[in-house]
């Protein structure tokens, strides 16, 4: 017994010392999961007619919302910004339900938070451990200026950072 005791916790303890620490991330390096999609929505077919797009945002279930609680280490977001259909004359297609018409995607954006994420960012744009990435349709990394994803969110600090927070809260 003793023998198989020794065994069990020799085990245990190589596999231990094999464990790497989970990445720390810094922004434009968290990639598009895969599977994103399979996701539930946390907000669909948001409408932003003053740029033209109609956004779908998924969360990963680690994300799930809780009121007046931070997000948990290992939630993720992905919003995707979609082109608003255009009549010929440029005015805005609307569907039945009386919403904009998707049209082209245009960009992919990530909000993934995890322990020391974000570490490099300067102090005055630090949204807590969240660390964001941009994808164009075809699925490369843009170039997008991610300090303008901070600088937005930076007015979310109560409601950890997310956008849309309370909306999202709502449905569930």
């Amino acid at each position: 017994m003793k023998r198989v005791l020794l065994l069990v916790a020799a085990t245990v303890i190589a596999a231990c010392a094999q464990m790497k620490p989970a990445p720390k991330l810094e922004d434009g390096e968290m990639a598009v999961p895969a599977n994103y999609q399979t996701w539930p929505k946390a907000l669909s077919a948001v409408q932003r007619p003053d740029v033209k797009q109609v956004r779908e945002v998924y969360v990963n279930p680690t994300g799930q919302a809780r009121k007046d609680q931070p997000y948990a280490n290992g939630a993720v977001f992905v919003m995707e910004n979609w082109a608003a259909k255009a009549n010929t004359d440029g005015t805005l297609v609307v569907g039945p339900n009386g919403k904009m018409v998707k049209d082209k995607l245009l960009r992919v954006f990530l909000m993934g938070k995890g322990t020391g994420y974000g570490s490099k960012v300067a102090n005055e744009l630090k949204n807590g451990d969240w660390v964001y990435a941009s994808y164009d349709a075809a699925g490369a990394k843009t170039a997008d200026n991610l300090n303008g994803c901070r600088t937005c969110h930076l007015k979310f600090s109560s409601k950890d950072f997310v956008a849309r927070h309370d909306d999202y809260v709502a449905k569930n």
